[in-house]
Protein backbone atom coordinates (compact mmCIF):
# COMPACT_ATOMS: atom_id res chain seq x y z
CA UNK A 1 0.00 0.00 0.00
CA UNK A 2 2.95 2.47 -0.25
CA UNK A 3 2.05 3.75 -3.28
CA UNK A 4 -1.32 5.09 -1.71
CA UNK A 5 0.42 6.05 1.17
CA UNK A 6 2.41 7.89 -0.29
CA UNK A 7 -0.32 9.94 -2.08
CA UNK A 8 -1.50 11.48 1.22
CA UNK A 9 2.16 12.95 1.40
CA UNK A 10 1.14 15.18 -1.58
CA UNK A 11 0.28 19.09 -1.20
CA UNK A 12 -0.62 21.47 -3.34
CA UNK A 13 1.83 23.73 -1.68
CA UNK A 14 4.65 21.35 -0.44
CA UNK A 15 6.10 17.95 0.92
CA UNK A 16 4.84 16.66 -2.50
CA UNK A 17 5.08 13.02 -2.55
CA UNK A 18 6.66 11.37 -6.00
CA UNK A 19 3.07 10.49 -7.26
CA UNK A 20 2.57 14.45 -7.43
CA UNK A 21 5.16 14.84 -9.42
CA UNK A 22 3.64 12.23 -12.16
CA UNK A 23 0.00 13.82 -11.66
CA UNK A 24 0.07 17.29 -10.14
CA UNK A 25 -3.21 18.64 -9.17
CA UNK A 26 -3.65 22.46 -8.91
CA UNK A 27 -6.83 23.39 -6.71
CA UNK A 28 -5.98 27.15 -6.62
CA UNK A 29 -6.67 29.44 -9.38
CA UNK A 30 -3.22 30.68 -10.86
CA UNK A 31 -2.13 33.64 -9.87
CA UNK A 32 -2.16 36.32 -12.59
CA UNK A 33 1.43 36.62 -14.07
CA UNK A 34 3.17 39.56 -12.14
CA UNK A 35 6.17 42.07 -13.47
CA UNK A 36 9.24 40.72 -13.00
CA UNK A 37 11.53 42.83 -14.79
CA UNK A 38 13.68 43.77 -11.80
CA UNK A 39 14.44 40.18 -10.74
CA UNK A 40 17.69 39.55 -11.48
CA UNK A 41 18.82 35.48 -12.56
CA UNK A 42 22.40 34.51 -11.38
CA UNK A 43 24.70 31.05 -11.55
CA UNK A 44 26.23 30.63 -8.20
CA UNK A 45 29.49 27.86 -8.26
CA UNK A 46 28.86 25.56 -5.45
CA UNK A 47 30.62 22.77 -3.84
CA UNK A 48 29.11 19.08 -5.25
CA UNK A 49 29.74 17.68 -1.91
CA UNK A 50 30.56 20.30 0.71
CA UNK A 51 31.54 18.08 3.30
CA UNK A 52 34.36 16.16 1.23
CA UNK A 53 34.97 18.57 -1.22
CA UNK A 54 36.71 16.79 -4.37
CA UNK A 55 36.71 19.67 -7.01
CA UNK A 56 33.64 18.75 -8.85
CA UNK A 57 31.20 21.83 -8.50
CA UNK A 58 27.95 22.93 -9.95
CA UNK A 59 26.08 26.61 -10.38
CA UNK A 60 22.94 26.98 -8.25
CA UNK A 61 20.12 29.14 -9.78
CA UNK A 62 19.64 32.67 -7.07
CA UNK A 63 17.04 35.28 -7.64
CA UNK A 64 18.24 38.64 -6.75
CA UNK A 65 15.54 41.72 -6.55
CA UNK A 66 17.12 45.22 -5.59
CA UNK A 67 14.06 47.16 -6.13
CA UNK A 68 14.25 48.00 -2.31
CA UNK A 69 17.94 48.20 -1.16
CA UNK A 70 19.60 50.89 -0.25
CA UNK A 71 22.87 49.20 1.13
CA UNK A 72 21.69 49.35 4.74
CA UNK A 73 18.68 47.16 4.85
CA UNK A 74 18.64 43.42 5.71
CA UNK A 75 18.98 40.72 3.71
CA UNK A 76 15.64 38.33 2.84
CA UNK A 77 16.74 35.03 1.71
CA UNK A 78 13.61 32.87 0.07
CA UNK A 79 14.84 29.00 0.73
CA UNK A 80 13.25 26.73 -2.12
CA UNK A 81 12.15 23.11 -1.79
CA UNK A 82 10.82 20.42 -3.56
CA UNK A 83 7.26 22.07 -4.31
CA UNK A 84 6.75 24.18 -6.88
CA UNK A 85 10.48 24.89 -8.65
CA UNK A 86 11.37 28.61 -8.32
CA UNK A 87 11.19 31.18 -10.85
CA UNK A 88 11.57 35.00 -11.27
CA UNK A 89 7.83 35.81 -9.80
CA UNK A 90 8.89 34.10 -6.37
CA UNK A 91 10.18 37.79 -5.65
CA UNK A 92 7.01 39.47 -6.80
CA UNK A 93 4.09 37.83 -5.94
CA UNK A 94 3.83 33.72 -5.26
CA UNK A 95 2.86 31.21 -3.00
CA UNK A 96 6.75 30.79 -1.77
CA UNK A 97 7.57 33.85 0.60
CA UNK A 98 5.65 36.68 0.10
CA UNK A 99 5.47 37.33 3.48
CA UNK A 100 8.88 38.27 2.77
CA UNK A 101 8.28 40.09 -0.04
CA UNK A 102 5.42 42.17 1.04
CA UNK A 103 7.95 43.31 3.79
CA UNK A 104 11.09 43.91 2.05
CA UNK A 105 9.38 47.62 0.87
CA UNK A 106 9.17 48.42 4.79
CA UNK A 107 12.55 47.05 5.45
CA UNK A 108 13.91 48.32 2.79
CA UNK A 109 15.49 44.39 2.19
CA UNK A 110 17.61 42.93 -0.81
CA UNK A 111 15.57 40.32 -1.78
CA UNK A 112 16.87 36.73 -2.58
CA UNK A 113 15.67 33.41 -3.68
CA UNK A 114 17.73 30.11 -3.92
CA UNK A 115 16.74 27.51 -5.46
CA UNK A 116 17.51 23.94 -3.78
CA UNK A 117 19.34 21.42 -5.37
CA UNK A 118 18.04 18.74 -7.70
CA UNK A 119 14.62 20.37 -7.40
CA UNK A 120 14.07 22.91 -9.92
CA UNK A 121 13.16 22.68 -13.58
CA UNK A 122 14.72 20.12 -16.28
CA UNK A 123 18.11 20.06 -16.19
CA UNK A 124 18.90 23.13 -14.56
CA UNK A 125 19.23 22.33 -10.26
CA UNK A 126 21.02 19.10 -10.68
CA UNK A 127 24.62 18.91 -9.25
CA UNK A 128 24.87 15.81 -11.77
CA UNK A 129 22.69 14.25 -14.48
CA UNK A 130 20.06 12.24 -13.59
CA UNK A 131 18.61 10.85 -10.20
CA UNK A 132 21.04 7.53 -10.10
CA UNK A 133 21.77 6.86 -6.63
CA UNK A 134 25.33 8.01 -7.09
CA UNK A 135 24.14 11.80 -8.01
CA UNK A 136 21.01 11.49 -5.10
CA UNK A 137 23.71 10.46 -2.56
CA UNK A 138 24.80 14.70 -2.73
CA UNK A 139 20.79 15.25 -2.14
CA UNK A 140 20.60 16.04 1.71
CA UNK A 141 19.34 19.13 4.05
CA UNK A 142 22.68 19.27 5.22
CA UNK A 143 24.10 19.86 1.71
CA UNK A 144 21.06 22.60 1.39
CA UNK A 145 22.37 24.22 3.89
CA UNK A 146 25.83 24.94 2.95
CA UNK A 147 24.69 25.71 -0.61
CA UNK A 148 23.01 28.59 1.65
CA UNK A 149 26.45 29.76 2.72
CA UNK A 150 27.88 29.43 -0.56
CA UNK A 151 25.58 31.77 -1.90
CA UNK A 152 26.10 34.23 1.65
CA UNK A 153 29.35 34.38 0.53
CA UNK A 154 28.86 35.14 -3.33
CA UNK A 155 26.32 38.42 -2.00
CA UNK A 156 28.80 39.21 0.59
CA UNK A 157 31.58 39.67 -2.95
CA UNK A 158 28.54 40.35 -5.32
CA UNK A 159 26.71 43.05 -3.21
CA UNK A 160 28.82 44.13 -0.62
CA UNK A 161 26.13 42.84 2.16
CA UNK A 162 27.31 41.93 5.72
CA UNK A 163 26.06 40.17 8.54
CA UNK A 164 25.27 41.76 10.95
CA UNK A 165 25.27 45.11 9.58
CA UNK A 166 23.07 43.75 6.93
CA UNK A 167 20.86 41.06 8.76
CA UNK A 168 20.58 38.04 6.82
CA UNK A 169 16.68 36.28 7.58
CA UNK A 170 16.22 32.71 5.83
CA UNK A 171 12.22 32.41 4.92
CA UNK A 172 10.37 28.84 3.71
CA UNK A 173 7.14 27.02 4.48
CA UNK A 174 6.68 23.17 4.12
CA UNK A 175 10.90 21.40 3.86
CA UNK A 176 12.15 24.58 2.97
CA UNK A 177 10.99 25.83 6.25
CA UNK A 178 12.83 23.36 7.99
CA UNK A 179 16.11 24.31 5.95
CA UNK A 180 15.64 28.13 6.23
CA UNK A 181 15.21 27.16 10.63
CA UNK A 182 18.42 24.65 9.61
CA UNK A 183 20.40 27.53 8.45
CA UNK A 184 19.74 30.14 11.37
CA UNK A 185 20.44 26.98 13.53
CA UNK A 186 23.76 25.32 12.44
CA UNK A 187 24.98 28.99 10.95
CA UNK A 188 24.03 31.58 13.30
CA UNK A 189 26.78 33.70 12.23
CA UNK A 190 25.53 33.78 9.25
CA UNK A 191 22.08 33.86 9.20
CA UNK A 192 21.13 36.64 11.89
CA UNK A 193 17.43 35.00 12.14
CA UNK A 194 14.76 32.78 10.58
CA UNK A 195 10.58 32.46 9.58
CA UNK A 196 10.00 28.23 9.51
CA UNK A 197 6.66 28.01 8.39
CA UNK A 198 4.75 25.09 8.31
CA UNK A 199 7.86 23.01 9.18
CA UNK A 200 7.36 19.31 10.42
CA UNK A 201 10.74 19.39 12.87
CA UNK A 202 9.80 16.29 14.21
CA UNK A 203 11.28 13.44 11.54
CA UNK A 204 8.89 10.11 11.70
CA UNK A 205 8.65 6.71 10.44
CA UNK A 206 5.67 5.73 11.16
CA UNK A 207 3.26 9.24 10.74
CA UNK A 208 -0.55 8.98 11.51
CA UNK A 209 -1.10 11.81 13.21
CA UNK A 210 -1.19 12.98 9.16
CA UNK A 211 -4.70 12.12 8.52
CA UNK A 212 -5.59 12.19 12.28
CA UNK A 213 -5.95 15.90 11.26
CA UNK A 214 -7.40 15.25 8.53
CA UNK A 215 -10.34 14.05 10.13
CA UNK A 216 -10.26 16.37 12.97
CA UNK A 217 -10.10 19.27 10.09
CA UNK A 218 -13.71 17.71 8.85
CA UNK A 219 -14.78 17.73 12.29
CA UNK A 220 -13.54 21.80 12.50
CA UNK A 221 -16.14 24.02 12.90
CA UNK A 222 -13.67 27.05 11.37
CA UNK A 223 -13.95 26.02 8.32
CA UNK A 224 -16.68 24.80 7.57
CA UNK A 225 -16.34 21.06 9.57
CA UNK A 226 -18.58 19.51 11.75
CA UNK A 227 -18.72 16.29 13.74
CA UNK A 228 -21.02 14.77 11.51
CA UNK A 229 -19.19 15.75 8.94
CA UNK A 230 -16.35 13.68 9.94
CA UNK A 231 -18.97 10.48 10.77
CA UNK A 232 -20.27 10.93 7.14
CA UNK A 233 -16.75 10.54 5.46
CA UNK A 234 -15.24 8.14 7.89
CA UNK A 235 -18.64 5.71 7.90
CA UNK A 236 -18.82 6.39 4.14
CA UNK A 237 -15.34 4.83 3.81
CA UNK A 238 -15.95 2.04 5.75
CA UNK A 239 -19.09 0.95 3.90
CA UNK A 240 -16.57 0.50 0.58
CA UNK A 241 -14.92 -2.41 2.89
CA UNK A 242 -18.25 -5.26 1.69
CA UNK A 243 -17.67 -3.74 -1.47
CA UNK A 244 -14.10 -4.28 -1.88
CA UNK A 245 -14.17 -7.57 -0.59
CA UNK A 246 -15.87 -9.09 -4.17
CA UNK A 247 -15.01 -8.62 -8.17
CA UNK A 248 -18.26 -7.71 -8.34
CA UNK A 249 -18.32 -5.13 -5.55
CA UNK A 250 -15.01 -3.68 -7.33
CA UNK A 251 -16.41 -3.22 -10.41
CA UNK A 252 -19.83 -1.57 -9.08
CA UNK A 253 -17.10 0.85 -7.22
CA UNK A 254 -15.17 1.44 -10.33
CA UNK A 255 -18.20 2.77 -12.40
CA UNK A 256 -19.72 4.65 -9.43
CA UNK A 257 -16.07 6.51 -9.09
CA UNK A 258 -15.43 7.12 -12.76
CA UNK A 259 -12.42 5.13 -13.05
CA UNK A 260 -10.87 5.42 -16.52
CA UNK A 261 -11.28 1.60 -17.04
CA UNK A 262 -14.18 -0.77 -15.97
CA UNK A 263 -11.16 -3.24 -14.53
CA UNK A 264 -9.42 -0.50 -12.94
CA UNK A 265 -10.07 -2.25 -9.34
CA UNK A 266 -9.76 -6.16 -10.10
CA UNK A 267 -6.24 -6.15 -8.07
CA UNK A 268 -7.54 -6.28 -4.63
CA UNK A 269 -4.46 -4.69 -3.51
CA UNK A 270 -5.36 -1.28 -6.03
CA UNK A 271 -8.47 -0.84 -4.51
CA UNK A 272 -7.41 -0.81 -0.67
CA UNK A 273 -4.74 1.19 -1.94
CA UNK A 274 -7.68 3.87 -3.42
CA UNK A 275 -9.79 3.50 -0.56
CA UNK A 276 -7.58 4.10 2.22
CA UNK A 277 -5.68 6.58 0.32
CA UNK A 278 -9.06 8.26 0.12
CA UNK A 279 -12.11 8.14 -2.27
CA UNK A 280 -12.28 12.02 -2.22
CA UNK A 281 -9.98 14.77 -1.70
CA UNK A 282 -10.02 16.13 1.64
CA UNK A 283 -7.72 19.13 1.48
CA UNK A 284 -6.97 19.43 4.88
CA UNK A 285 -3.38 20.67 3.85
CA UNK A 286 -4.31 23.00 0.76
CA UNK A 287 -8.01 24.20 1.94
CA UNK A 288 -8.84 27.28 0.12
CA UNK A 289 -11.84 29.15 1.83
CA UNK A 290 -12.36 31.09 -1.15
CA UNK A 291 -12.99 28.67 -3.50
CA UNK A 292 -16.10 28.47 -5.76
CA UNK A 293 -16.20 25.21 -6.99
CA UNK A 294 -18.36 22.29 -5.74
CA UNK A 295 -16.83 20.02 -2.93
CA UNK A 296 -13.58 22.54 -3.40
CA UNK A 297 -12.88 22.45 0.03
CA UNK A 298 -14.00 21.45 3.35
CA UNK A 299 -17.01 23.26 3.72
CA UNK A 300 -18.00 22.16 0.42
CA UNK A 301 -16.90 19.00 0.58
CA UNK A 302 -19.19 19.13 4.47
CA UNK A 303 -22.55 20.73 2.83
CA UNK A 304 -22.82 17.78 0.27
CA UNK A 305 -21.97 14.70 2.85
CA UNK A 306 -24.00 15.93 5.70
CA UNK A 307 -27.21 18.50 4.12
CA UNK A 308 -30.40 17.46 5.77
CA UNK A 309 -32.32 14.45 3.62
CA UNK A 310 -35.27 12.34 4.17
CA UNK A 311 -35.05 8.73 5.28
CA UNK A 312 -32.65 6.45 3.40
CA UNK A 313 -33.44 2.79 2.79
CA UNK A 314 -29.48 2.18 2.34
CA UNK A 315 -27.79 4.32 4.47
CA UNK A 316 -24.81 3.16 4.38
CA UNK A 317 -25.49 2.91 0.63
CA UNK A 318 -26.15 6.59 0.49
CA UNK A 319 -22.90 7.28 2.23
CA UNK A 320 -20.99 5.83 -0.95
CA UNK A 321 -23.29 7.39 -3.77
CA UNK A 322 -22.48 11.05 -2.19
CA UNK A 323 -18.58 10.09 -1.69
CA UNK A 324 -18.49 9.05 -5.63
CA UNK A 325 -20.37 12.57 -5.99
CA UNK A 326 -17.96 14.45 -4.26
CA UNK A 327 -15.51 12.65 -6.31
CA UNK A 328 -16.83 13.45 -9.40
CA UNK A 329 -16.96 17.37 -8.49
CA UNK A 330 -13.46 17.53 -7.68
CA UNK A 331 -12.14 15.84 -10.46
CA UNK A 332 -14.42 17.92 -12.90
CA UNK A 333 -14.93 15.28 -15.72
CA UNK A 334 -11.77 13.62 -15.44
CA UNK A 335 -12.06 9.59 -14.85
CA UNK A 336 -9.91 8.45 -12.11
CA UNK A 337 -6.40 6.61 -13.31
CA UNK A 338 -5.86 3.24 -11.26
CA UNK A 339 -2.54 3.18 -12.34
CA UNK A 340 -1.72 6.21 -8.97
CA UNK A 341 -2.41 3.73 -6.94
CA UNK A 342 -0.88 0.39 -8.56
CA UNK A 343 2.46 0.34 -6.49
CA UNK A 344 3.99 -1.73 -8.22
CA UNK A 345 3.33 0.61 -11.58
CA UNK A 346 4.61 3.39 -9.24
CA UNK A 347 7.90 1.48 -8.44
CA UNK A 348 8.58 1.11 -12.39
CA UNK A 349 8.67 4.72 -12.30
CA UNK A 350 11.10 5.10 -9.30
CA UNK A 351 13.33 2.59 -11.35
CA UNK A 352 13.87 5.14 -13.96
CA UNK A 353 17.10 7.08 -12.88
CA UNK A 354 16.48 9.42 -15.50
CA UNK A 355 12.83 10.47 -13.71
CA UNK A 356 13.27 13.84 -11.64
CA UNK A 357 10.38 11.75 -9.52
CA UNK A 358 12.86 10.22 -7.42
CA UNK A 359 14.40 13.21 -5.47
CA UNK A 360 11.72 14.12 -2.70
CA UNK A 361 11.16 9.99 -2.00
CA UNK A 362 14.73 9.20 -1.43
CA UNK A 363 15.07 12.25 0.86
CA UNK A 364 11.98 11.05 2.89
CA UNK A 365 14.34 7.52 3.12
CA UNK A 366 17.61 8.85 3.74
CA UNK A 367 16.43 11.76 6.28
CA UNK A 368 12.55 12.11 7.36
CA UNK A 369 10.29 8.82 6.91
CA UNK A 370 7.11 10.48 7.62
CA UNK A 371 5.40 7.69 5.95
CA UNK A 372 1.63 8.34 6.20
CA UNK A 373 -0.80 5.77 7.90
CA UNK A 374 -4.49 4.98 8.36
CA UNK A 375 -4.64 3.03 11.22
CA UNK A 376 -7.41 1.40 12.83
CA UNK A 377 -8.49 3.09 15.80
CA UNK A 378 -7.25 6.80 14.66
CA UNK A 379 -9.56 9.66 13.43
CA UNK A 380 -7.73 9.11 9.89
CA UNK A 381 -11.58 9.19 7.62
CA UNK A 382 -10.46 6.62 5.33
CA UNK A 383 -10.65 3.27 4.88
CA UNK A 384 -8.64 2.53 8.17
CA UNK A 385 -6.47 -0.61 8.34
CA UNK A 386 -5.63 -0.10 4.60
CA UNK A 387 -1.84 1.95 4.89
CA UNK A 388 0.63 -0.22 6.25
CA UNK A 389 4.46 0.95 7.22
CA UNK A 390 5.71 -2.36 5.52
CA UNK A 391 4.95 -1.35 2.01
CA UNK A 392 6.36 2.03 2.26
CA UNK A 393 9.43 -0.02 3.72
CA UNK A 394 9.61 -1.77 0.48
CA UNK A 395 9.49 1.67 -1.41
CA UNK A 396 12.88 2.43 0.05
CA UNK A 397 14.70 -0.59 -0.58
CA UNK A 398 13.47 -1.92 -3.64
CA UNK A 399 13.53 2.00 -5.30
CA UNK A 400 16.97 2.86 -3.40
CA UNK A 401 18.34 0.00 -1.45
CA UNK A 402 17.45 1.82 1.84
CA UNK A 403 16.42 -1.21 4.32
CA UNK A 404 13.91 -0.94 7.27
CA UNK A 405 16.65 -0.40 9.77
CA UNK A 406 18.26 2.41 7.66
CA UNK A 407 15.51 4.21 7.55
CA UNK A 408 15.06 4.18 11.00
CA UNK A 409 18.45 5.02 12.08
CA UNK A 410 18.37 7.92 9.15
CA UNK A 411 14.75 9.41 10.95
CA UNK A 412 16.75 9.06 14.55
CA UNK A 413 20.45 10.71 13.21
CA UNK A 414 17.62 13.45 11.76
CA UNK A 415 16.38 14.42 14.81
CA UNK A 416 19.57 14.26 16.69
CA UNK A 417 21.42 16.65 14.30
CA UNK A 418 18.35 19.40 14.39
CA UNK A 419 16.60 18.83 17.71
CA UNK A 420 13.29 17.71 16.31
CA UNK A 421 10.31 19.94 18.69
CA UNK A 422 13.13 21.57 20.35
CA UNK A 423 15.76 22.78 18.64
CA UNK A 424 18.80 24.73 20.57
CA UNK A 425 18.51 27.97 18.70
CA UNK A 426 17.44 31.31 18.69
CA UNK A 427 15.80 34.10 16.56
CA UNK A 428 13.73 30.73 14.84
CA UNK A 429 9.92 32.26 14.84
CA UNK A 430 7.55 28.82 14.36
CA UNK A 431 4.02 29.63 12.67
CA UNK A 432 1.68 26.55 11.89
CA UNK A 433 -1.85 26.33 10.93
CA UNK A 434 -4.02 24.22 12.87
CA UNK A 435 -5.80 22.56 10.36
CA UNK A 436 -2.55 21.71 8.22
CA UNK A 437 -1.98 18.01 9.05
CA UNK A 438 1.79 18.69 9.03
CA UNK A 439 1.55 20.92 11.96
CA UNK A 440 1.25 17.32 13.54
CA UNK A 441 5.12 17.18 13.55
CA UNK A 442 5.61 21.31 13.92
CA UNK A 443 6.62 23.10 16.98
CA UNK A 444 3.97 24.01 18.63
CA UNK A 445 5.55 24.92 21.94
CA UNK A 446 8.32 27.21 22.15
CA UNK A 447 11.70 25.55 23.30
CA UNK A 448 12.25 28.44 25.23
CA UNK A 449 9.30 30.01 26.56
CA UNK A 450 8.74 32.46 22.90
CA UNK A 451 12.36 34.54 24.27
CA UNK A 452 13.61 34.09 21.34
CA UNK A 453 11.86 30.64 19.44
CA UNK A 454 8.13 32.40 19.84
CA UNK A 455 5.33 30.15 18.08
CA UNK A 456 2.35 31.32 15.95
CA UNK A 457 -0.37 29.42 15.41
CA UNK A 458 -2.69 30.71 13.04
CA UNK A 459 -6.65 28.80 13.72
CA UNK A 460 -8.52 27.60 10.76
CA UNK A 461 -5.23 27.94 8.18
CA UNK A 462 -3.80 25.18 6.48
CA UNK A 463 -0.36 24.83 4.89
CA UNK A 464 1.94 27.68 4.97
CA UNK A 465 -1.36 30.09 3.70
CA UNK A 466 0.31 33.21 5.70
CA UNK A 467 3.00 33.21 2.79
CA UNK A 468 0.83 33.37 -0.19
CA UNK A 469 0.37 37.26 -1.92
CA UNK A 470 -1.90 39.47 0.46
CA UNK A 471 -4.92 39.58 -1.66
CA UNK A 472 -5.50 35.81 -1.86
CA UNK A 473 -6.16 36.07 1.76
CA UNK A 474 -9.56 35.83 3.31
CA UNK A 475 -8.73 34.29 6.53
CA UNK A 476 -8.37 36.77 9.35
CA UNK A 477 -6.43 34.24 11.43
CA UNK A 478 -3.99 34.06 7.83
CA UNK A 479 -3.42 37.81 8.23
CA UNK A 480 -2.35 37.93 12.04
CA UNK A 481 -0.10 35.37 11.14
CA UNK A 482 1.83 37.37 8.33
CA UNK A 483 2.00 40.49 10.60
CA UNK A 484 3.20 38.31 13.66
CA UNK A 485 5.94 37.27 11.06
CA UNK A 486 7.06 41.25 10.53
CA UNK A 487 6.13 42.01 13.68
CA UNK A 488 9.02 39.41 14.70
CA UNK A 489 11.48 40.11 11.80
CA UNK A 490 11.40 43.96 12.19
CA UNK A 491 12.41 43.70 16.20
CA UNK A 492 14.83 41.11 15.26
CA UNK A 493 16.98 42.66 12.59
CA UNK A 494 16.92 45.78 14.94
CA UNK A 495 18.54 43.44 17.48
CA UNK A 496 20.97 41.61 15.02
CA UNK A 497 22.86 44.71 13.97
CA UNK A 498 23.80 44.96 18.00
CA UNK A 499 24.79 41.26 18.24
CA UNK A 500 27.09 38.60 17.20
CA UNK A 501 25.07 35.81 16.55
Amino acid sequence: AAAAMLVLLAAVLGLRPWQAHLRERQDRTPLASPDVSDVEVYRVPQALDHFAPDGRAWTQRVFVRRTFFDGSGPVFVCVGGEGPPLDATVLVSSVHCNDAVELAPLAGALLVAVEHRFYGPEDDARPLPGFSLEALRYLSSSQAVMDLAGVHAWLTDAFAVYSPRNPFVTFGGSYPGLVAGYARLKLPHLFQAAVSSSAPWQAVVDMPEYNDVVGSALGNTAVGGSPACHEAVAAGHEALRPLLATLDGRRKLAGLFGFCAADALDEPAVATNWAASGAIDVPAQGNDPACGEAACNIERICLHMVHPRGAEEDPAGALVERLASVSKHQRRGECVDASSYDFAAQLAVLGNVSRAERAWPYQTCAEYGFFQTCEHGSRCPFLRGGLNLSDSFAMCKEAFGIDPEAVRANVRQTNLRYGARTPAGSRIQHVNGDVDPWSALGVLTSPDGNRTQPVFIACGASHHSWTHPADTIVQRSVVDAKRAVWGVVTKWVLEARQSTV
